[in-house]
């Protein structure tokens, strides 16, 4: 990356951490002022420590031991409250920003189009929505509250070291520098191993997701050792990369306690040198302990704080990159009184390749649909059919002048308004893990005003209803993750149901009756004539028995149409579509007799 790629990516990091902050400005600002108020306390506790114990070696009154032991409680005390509202303030802001953050990272990958979900992994993604967005609260939380702790304390307590003993002090800045070093060192690297860690941790996730998606693939073709062999692989790797954080960490502390202890032996060899000598007080040396004790914490905390910082940032470029990411289609807001689509369709020489490197998957394709009229697409797998789909649904860019619904440009009709007019149902039909109902009126927009009668109208054309009258609990049947607990051809049936209740003037069924028998088919395709004639219908299929009562018909093969009109002319002509028809009924004959 060029150095001023590097400090415009730097400036656009920035830019979002400021814009997650800024809210927050007042409470950090009120958290910092108490935790200095706090840190000051906390100095001025080991001023009655060196009056009592100097107290103890002349005269002291029990009323003094008393009175300076009480104004100790007090100060820990407010001390006390003053460090509950910096973790309130701080800490519950990061909470808030956490909250924010998780919900706009929500509601940026909904808006981003296929292409971005084709290159990446699901579980990369869900380790940034949960392990990276708490790394990034942990920077912007503890990440501002424990080095405010740190630069506070030291450089309050060094200045009191410096008053009460400047020659001792001296001595102890070049074992803290050393340790400063180290820490410096240490965490750099600790940084580095856990951005490689949480990469594999993203691998991991995938996995699992993957195997969990795919488990009935991989039962059928007996692959549970195959892919239990894969992941321990991953998970070992995994691991190995966590023992290197833990070693680092373990070299880190196992040197900040060592150096800890050196300097209480300094602290005791200068100082028990200076008490002898008479330059200094029994209490001073005590004083100077504490003080010691005081820094070395923050210091100590230094390699976390470090640590928080650096893996905070990496979770935050990560989560970054996601949110810089632009969809291909912009979801524009829908103007007040735009008009509703009536469902004509045209397609002007429209050519499309998915990216520049590849050929073009459509090639000069131009029909039009009127109103209620019925289209049928047909042709060989790979043919471009479903990208016609994609196109009209403008899950990717469409070049302009290309696509029209009602004469107007796809490009300027608003996402909303476009997807709002179209009812589709897909081959692969997915369904939440819900009930059956709230699967059919996953797009309502008020699923509690729609009556029973309505469902179980959609679900009878749809050829459903008798299957569901035989679940337990009917349409409130629960049907797990991605409704594994019904059939192919029920899950069919069930997108099917839900395009129907919508009853919008257009509905696109792409292939989605490929898991049901004829018969079962035949029944379907009577129960959508009354949507198909108040609709403007357009049908892809492989078989000829789901299309041959479309108004027109268009043949597709390798990108281009090469055939249209009605079932009997495109059978009379002899081409392509004939071809199909006399394959399938030889398929049929052939089963039918075996």
């Amino acid at each position: 990356m060029m150095p001023n790629e590097t400090r415009s990516e730097s400036r656009s990091l920035l830019s979002l951490l400021l814009h997650y902050l800024k809210p927050a400005a007042f409470r950090d600002a009120m958290g910092l002022l108490a935790l200095l108020l706090a840190s000051y306390l906390s100095v001025q506790i080991p001023v009655y420590v060196k009056l009592i114990i100097n107290g103890l070696e002349a005269e002291i009154t029990w009323e003094m031991i008393h009175r300076y032991c009480l104004w100790i409680l007090v100060l820990a005390g407010i001390k006390a409250v003053l460090i509950f509202l910096t973790r309130w303030l701080i800490i519950g802001a990061s909470r808030s920003i956490e909250m924010n953050l998780r919900n706009d990272f929500y509601r940026h990958i909904q808006s981003l189009t296929p292409r971005f979900y084709h290159s990446m992994k699901t579980g990369d993604l869900v380790t940034r929505f949960s392990s990276d967005i708490e790394q990034a609260r942990l920077l912007i939380g503890p990440g501002i509250m424990y080095p405010g702790t740190t630069l506070f304390m030291m450089s309050l307590a060094l200045y009191s070291m410096f008053i009460l003993n400047a020659g001792l002090t001296l001595t102890l800045l070049i074992p803290i520098g050393l340790l400063m070093g180290y820490v410096n060192y240490n965490t750099r690297i600790l940084h580095r191993l856990y951005q490689r860690a949480q990469e594999t941790y993203s691998d991991l996730t995938a996995k699992v997701q993957e195997n969990f998606s795919g488990i009935r693939v991989i039962k059928a073709y007996c692959q549970e050792e195959a892919e239990i062999e894969r992941f321990r692989d991953i998970n070992d790797e995994y691991m190995r990369r966590n023992i290197a954080q833990i070693k680092m960490r373990g070299a880190l502390f196992a040197i900040l306690n060592f150096i800890g202890g050196l300097g209480i032996v300094l602290i005791l060899w200068r100082g028990g040198m200076k008490v002898i000598g008479g330059t200094l007080d029994l209490g001073e040396l005590v004083q100077f302990i504490i003080y010691y004790q005081m820094l070395m914490w923050p210091i100590i905390a230094m390699g976390w704080i470090i640590n928080v910082i650096h893996r905070g940032f990496a979770s935050w470029k990560r989560i970054h990159s996601i949110m810089e990411t632009r969809p291909e289609i912009e979801m524009t807001p829908v103007p007040q009184g735009y008009p509703s689509l009536k469902g004509a369709i045209e397609l002007r020489d429209l050519t499309f390749a998915y990216d520049s490197q590849t050929e073009p998957v459509l090639k000069n394709i131009s029909f039009r649909v009127e109103p209620g009229e019925t289209l049928a697409i047909v042709g060989p797998t790979g043919c471009g059919k479903t990208t016609i789909v994609n196109l009209l649904l403008h899950l990717y860019t469409v070049p302009p002048g290309t696509i029209f619904f009602d004469e107007k440009d796809i490009n300027d009709i608003p996402l909303p308004a476009l997807r709002e007019s179209i009812a589709y149902v897909s081959q692969e039909v997915f369904l939440f893990s819900d009930t059956i109902r709230n699967n059919i009126l996953l797009g309502t927009t008020d699923p509690e005003r729609i009556d029973v009668s309505e469902i179980n109208e959609a679900a009878e054309r749809a050829q459903l209803i008798r299957e569901v009258e035989g679940f337990p609990n009917g349409f409130e049947t629960e049907i797990g993750e991605r409704g594994i607990t019904l059939s192919g051809g029920q899950k069919q049936r069930t997108g099917i149901a839900r395009a129907l209740i919508l009853q919008r003037p257009i509905l696109i069924l792409d292939d989605c009756l490929s898991s049901v028998d004829t018969s079962t088919e035949d029944a379907i395709l009577n129960g959508l004539k009354d949507a198909m004639v108040s609709s403007t219908s357009i049908i892809i299929s492989h078989r000829i028995s789901t299309v041959k009562n479309a108004d027109r018909i268009i043949v597709l093969d390798r990108g281009r149409l090469i055939e249209e009109g009605a079932h009997d002319d495109l059978i009379e002509a002899g081409g392509l579509y004939a071809r199909i028809h006399r394959r399938q009924l030889l398929e049929e004959s052939l089963s039918i007799r075996s």
